[in-house]
């Protein structure tokens, strides 16, 4: 029999467990059973706890005011003795109330409470102890669910920013003790999966924390599973990439999880090791060699709200989940991480054969690269003399001149001797046969100018050294992946290194050192650039340990560092051509009473004389009192030797 009210079914009898001290709260709960006609027990908590069984004879139903420590014990009992259970939680802010989702004030979470209408819900055990929010093994980036910052993280944008930062913060914590432990998984499909894992959460009622909000996937407390997020990054720089994604409030398809991390949704799982781990249940901390989490459907009954309802739909698709391709298998793999997590992820042999092959080739001169190399040198030659910017680009991509690059980066990085003997010999020939065709055509060509294509490769600066580091790496991650190969085209155009080549040949056709001098400059630079940031870039790809690339590391810091030195004096000398020509031509000079303009600045040094060649903008030309009181103004504010070469414009 129950009894109704307001549509409402109450239970007719309930016993009321209840610890010391809670006089009020338990006169409240009597006030509403009177008020509802509902006969009541009373048993004190350490006294029910002794002889459950003997109080829960006398009723069916059991209301019991809990905290986030003692519930369970409830739970449990429920379980094993066949009551139903309400809650009233004793505090505000209990993590089980935010699980459960029981009503925030007193008065509703009692009437909750005596509810004749309880839920039969899945339990999650973890070595036979009862987990109701979440299990975490190992070193995790998520803050602790008490903590004031998480439970206000979405009341405002500044909470989430305060939040974000607690995380940042943590994470980097987390970083500097972070350990990769070998274990083995199991589930009931006895499949045993040995791998090694940083950190695991296993999450059943939880579907709000940090380790839920990650996954955009249907999750449920009543689906007879629960969920399970791996954490296994093969490298740091993969850590760190995690990391940042637990920092973003999006939810991460199963398909496209970060690399670091796998998910497992199943009843049953076993997590074995032969060291010993360190676990927290709820927070709860614990040691063992081995956990088993078992999902047990439907094994208690408990007065649950409509917000959790809403929430949980029961359900019970009777299938597991597992999306565990990011998980370090591989036995060689395995074992490198368990001695040492390493800074970037270390490539298998099985992952990089096929490039390997593909470099030792190319490392290797063959009758198609030195006919290429010469046609390409032709072109860019033709090109350069015509001013065309087509036919230059066209040269670019013919020029072969990448790949051995490419392979001696390869080479540097591993420290292979024969490797980089063949590139650099294969680089040497294409370098020799360019010089010697772009000079032999420099020679033939009846006409000795300098074209602005020419021109523009004869004074490099620091910015050309970025460019050919960006295409250095686009160009060894091209090789690294075989699917954008197709790209390399592009590359090619991007770094230019025949056209500069060419430069150099056609400076040393006409005997002028100052061509040889800034084209060389150039075509080194793009050399070096190209070369170092495709070491650093199969470095990052996994392709050398860190140990090992150490001395390969140390000649691409040592040589780009030499080549910065011409291009920053380079670029130094250019910023100071461009702020004399700036402030020429932003300036209105006064001449006899005349006001006069100067355009088409052009600004030379020649050691501490300064050449200026500018057309002037007056109703006349400049007479000889007025270009030397120019020549004097300008000297004056440069303090520098000005020798002045004008032109004039007529305004009307």
């Amino acid at each position: 029999m129950t009894t109704e009210k307001n549509n409402t079914r109450y239970v007719e009898k309930a016993l009321v467990v209840y610890p010391k001290d809670q006089f009020p709260l338990l006169e409240s709960i009597h006030s509403f059973a009177l008020t509802h006609q509902i006969e009541l027990i009373d048993a004190e908590l350490d006294d029910f706890l002794q002889r459950p069984g003997y109080y829960s004879d006398q009723a069916d139903h059991v209301v019991a005011l809990v905290t986030d420590m003692n519930v369970r014990e409830f739970i449990d009992l429920a379980k094993t003795l066949n009551f139903s259970l309400g809650l009233v939680p004793l505090e505000k802010g209990l993590m089980l109330s935010q699980w459960f989702k029981l009503p925030k004030q007193t008065s509703d979470a009692i009437r909750l409470a005596f509810e004749n209408d309880p839920e039969a819900l899945d339990i999650l055990r973890c070595n036979d102890e009862i987990v109701l929010g979440t299990m975490n093994l190992g070193e995790t980036p998520f803050l602790n669910q008490r903590s004031s910052l998480y439970l206000r993280r979405n009341q405002s944008a500044w909470r989430f920013s305060l939040y974000w930062l607690a995380l940042l913060w943590s994470s980097i914590q987390t970083l500097f003790s972070i350990r990769a432990v070998p274990v083995v998984l199991s589930t009931t499909r006895k499949q045993k999966i040995r791998t090694v894992i940083t950190g695991l959460i296993a999450f059943e009622n939880d579907l709000q924390g940090g380790a839920a909000r990650l996954l955009n996937t249907s999750l449920s407390a009543q689906d007879a599973r629960f969920s399970a997020i791996v954490i296994a990054p093969k490298s740091i720089v993969q850590y760190l990439a995690f990391i940042f994604a637990t920092l973003s409030r999006k939810r991460r398809s199963l398909q496209r999880l970060p690399a670091a991390l796998s998910y497992i949704k199943a009843d049953t799982l076993t997590i074995e090791s032969a060291q010993t781990l360190k676990f927290y249940l709820d927070g709860r901390p614990r040691k063992a060699s081995t956990i088993e989490l078992t999902m047990f459907p439907r094994a208690a009954r408990i007065n649950m709200s409509d917000a959790y309802h809403d929430m949980h739909l029961a359900r019970d698709d009777n299938k597991d989940t597992m999306r565990i391709e990011n998980l370090p298998q591989n036995e060689t793999r395995v074992a490198n991480i368990s001695r040492r997590l390493p800074f970037f992820t270390h490539a298998l042999e099985d992952d990089f054969k096929e490039a390997f092959v593909q470099l030792r080739d190319n490392a290797t001169p063959s009758p198609d690269y030195v006919a290429l190399m010469m046609l390409s040198t032709m072109v860019a030659a033709m090109g350069l003399f015509v001013n065309s910017a087509a036919v230059i680009i066209g040269a670019m991509i013919l020029a072969p001149l990448m790949a051995p690059l490419v392979s001696a980066a390869m080479a540097i990085l591993r420290g292979e001797g024969n490797l980089f003997a063949q590139s650099a010999r294969t680089i040497g020939i294409g370098i020799g046969l360019s010089l010697a065709t772009a000079a032999i055509i420099a020679r033939l060509f009846p006409i000795e100018q300098i074209t602005p294509e020419i021109q523009g490769r004869l004074q490099p600066a620091i910015l050309d050294l970025g460019i050919a580091i960006a295409c250095g790496v686009a160009g060894a991650y091209a090789y690294a992946r075989s699917s954008v190969m197709r790209s390399l085209p592009g590359v090619a155009i991007a770094v230019a290194l025949v056209p500069p080549l060419c430069v150099v040949g056609i400076g040393l056709g006409w005997w002028r050192w100052d061509m040889v001098y800034g084209a060389g400059l150039l075509f080194v630079t793009n050399l070096v650039g190209v070369i170092g940031a495709a070491v650093i870039t199969f470095l990052v790809l996994g392709f050398a340990p860190v140990q090992r690339a150490k001395r390969g590391l140390a000649i691409t810091a040592v040589s780009i560092v030499l080549i910065t030195i011409p291009l920053s004096l380079s670029f130094a000398g250019m910023y100071q051509h461009w702020q004399f020509e700036r402030d020429t031509a932003q300036r209105v000079f006064l001449l006899s009473d005349v006001e006069v303009r100067l355009v088409n600045v052009d600004v030379s040094l020649s050691q501490d004389t300064i050449v200026l060649r500018a057309e002037t903008l007056a109703a006349a030309p400049l007479s000889p009192e007025q270009a030397l009181q120019l020549k004097a103004q300008l000297e004056s504010r440069w303090e520098r030797d000005v020798v002045l070469e004008l032109g004039h414009r007529i305004r009307l």
